[in-house]
C-alpha cells in the first residue's frame, strides 16, 4: 500500500508542476482515499499510552523523592566538612588581617613620632611618602596588581559602553 501511495503522490506533483488540473485532483483524490482508508488506532491505544505516562512520572517523582532525600543529608555533611575545614584558613586569614593592621598603625604613629621629633616639615613628610610609593610600586607583585586592575577596568569600561549602546547626542 506504500508503493501505491508513492505512485499517486508523485503523480499528483507531476500533474500540479505540469498544470494538468484534472488529473493533478484525480491524483490529489488517489491520494486523500490511500491515506483515509489506513485503519485507525486501536480504542485501548491512548488508554494505554495514558497509563505509561502515567507510570513514567510516577516513577520520575520517585526519583526526585529519593534524590532529595540523599541530597539533604550530602548537602549537610559537605558544609560541616567545609566548616571544619575551611575554619583554620578563615582564623588565619583573619589573624594575619589584624596582625598586619596592628603592625602598620605602629609603623604609622613610630614614623609620625620619630618624624615629629626630628621637627621635619611638610616636604620632609611628602619626600616620605614618596620614597614609600616608590618602594610599593618597584614591588613586581603590587606593580602587576595595579595593572590587572586597570585592565578589569578598562574591560568593564568597554562593556558597559558597549551594553548601554552610544548615542550620537551624548557625545555633543
Amino acid at each position: 500500500m506504500d508503493e501505491e501511495l508513492i505512485r499517486n503522490y508523485r503523480r499528483w506533483i507531476e500533474a500540479e508542476d505540469g498544470d494538468r488540473l484534472e488529473d493533478a485532483d484525480a491524483a490529489f483524490r488517489a491520494v486523500f482515499s490511500t491515506t483515509a482508508a489506513q485503519p485507525a488506532a486501536s480504542p485501548d491505544f491512548a488508554a494505554r499510552t495514558m497509563e505509561a505516562v502515567a507510570a513514567a512520572a510516577a516513577g520520575d517523582a520517585r526519583r526526585a523523592r529519593r534524590l532529595r532525600g540523599m541530597l539533604l543529608p550530602v548537602a549537610a555533611g559537605g558544609i560541616a566538612a567545609l566548616a571544619y575545614f575551611g575554619a583554620g584558613l578563615a582564623g588565619s586569614a583573619f589573624s594575619v588581617l589584624i596582625v598586619g593592621s596592628l603592625d602598620l598603625l605602629v609603623g604609622l604613629v613610630v614614623s609620625v613620632a620619630t618624624t615629629l621629633a626630628a621637627g621635619a616639615d611638610v616636604w620632609t613628610v611628602m619626600s616620605s611618602l614618596g620614597r614609600a610609593a616608590a618602594t610599593l610600586l618597584t614591588n613586581p607583585a603590587v606593580t602587576a596588581t595595579i595593572l590587572a586592575i586597570q585592565g578589569i577596568a578598562l574591560a568593564a569600561l568597554l562593556a558597559l559602553r558597549h551594553l548601554l549602546g552610544s548615542d550620537g547626542e551624548s557625545f555633543r
